[in-house]
């Protein structure tokens, strides 16, 4: 979708270039800010096309427009479910079983392609805050432009963007609430994920909310996004989430690993207002929970 931006250039920022602006408000790649050097009215300078190693000055004004890109779009089945939506990004709730974008096998039956059709917008580009596991149900982030994505990157960096997880593990913790911090590598050939001094760091915080005799439910939440982080986590704890067959959880109490994207706290892209996000607890893991669960 088309972004539109102006900047006012402050007295802070008097004597920078046009490119160290846009960098550091918009955290544009190269490959970004070139796209725009080239795209009609990309970048203007109080009205007028601009090169990006132009100096500026206090009380310019420096407008930025990210074009559209048209794809074609593909219908689906599957009508996504709407938490959260403004200008810049759409929050929906993806169930277990649904990719979140396409994948080999799944190029038309994913959430990103769902949200596509359902915005009937050729323009929309699937780029995610995050991603959900094809089998972990939850919250989803998707930006509406591309400066929205590259500042909720930019948010998940530095802490700003914090989701919360809910899991139902098996076995009892003897430690209630702990931060775990590992690292976790791909081995070629294997879908799962192993703990190994080779890999890339991951930190992982959680904390036993209830218990039954054989389970413990778990909010976590994560510093590092790593492909099955919590899975592979959990499981290096001698804890496998229940339903994990690849981690080796039992598929008897349920059939997918009992993991659930359930809240999120951020900030708006560029209002910077707080925005608060809850995902329904789906039935398939609300009755792994005992009685009385608070979360």
């Amino acid at each position: 979708m088309e972004k539109h931006i102006i900047f006012h250039i402050p007295a802070e920022q008097n004597g920078l270039s046009v490119k160290t602006v846009l960098t550091s408000a918009l955290s544009l790649s190269r490959h970004e800010l070139s796209r725009l050097k080239f795209a009609e009215n990309g970048i203007l300078l109080n009205g007028e096309k601009t090169r990006v190693s132009t100096v500026l000055k206090e009380g310019d004004v420096l407008e930025v427009c990210f074009p559209a890109v048209s794809s074609e779009l593909t219908e689906s089945m599957l009508v996504p479910e709407i938490l959260y939506r403004d200008e810049d990004l759409v929050i929906v709730n993806k169930p277990a079983g649904i990719c979140s974008h396409p994948s080999h096998g799944h190029l038309t039956d994913d959430m990103g392609t769902a949200l596509k059709a359902y915005l009937k917008d050729p323009s929309f580009v699937i780029r995610t805050a995050g991603r959900l596991d094809k089998d972990v149900s939850g919250l989803m982030i998707y930006a509406l432009n591309q400066p929205s994505s590259a500042r909720l990157a930019r948010e998940r960096s530095q802490g700003k963007l914090v989701k919360t997880y809910l899991a139902a593990a098996e076995g009892i913790f003897s430690v209630k609430k702990d931060t775990v911090v590992t690292s976790l590598a791909k081995d070629a050939g294997r879908r799962d994920r192993v703990i190994s001094e080779e890999g890339d760091t991951c930190i992982t915080s959680y904390e036993v909310i209830a218990e039954t005799d054989t389970l413990s439910i778990l909010k976590i939440q994560i510093k590092t996004g790593r492909t099955h982080q919590i899975r592979a986590v959990m499981a290096s704890l001698s804890h496998p989430l229940a339903g994990d067959a690849l981690y080796g959880g039992s598929t008897e109490l349920i059939q997918r690993p009992a993991l659930h994207c359930y809240s999120a706290e951020l900030l708006q892209p560029f209002a910077e207002t707080p925005i608060s996000v809850k995902a329904p607890v789906p039935e398939d893991m609300k009755k792994l929970f005992p009685s009385g669960t608070d979360i």
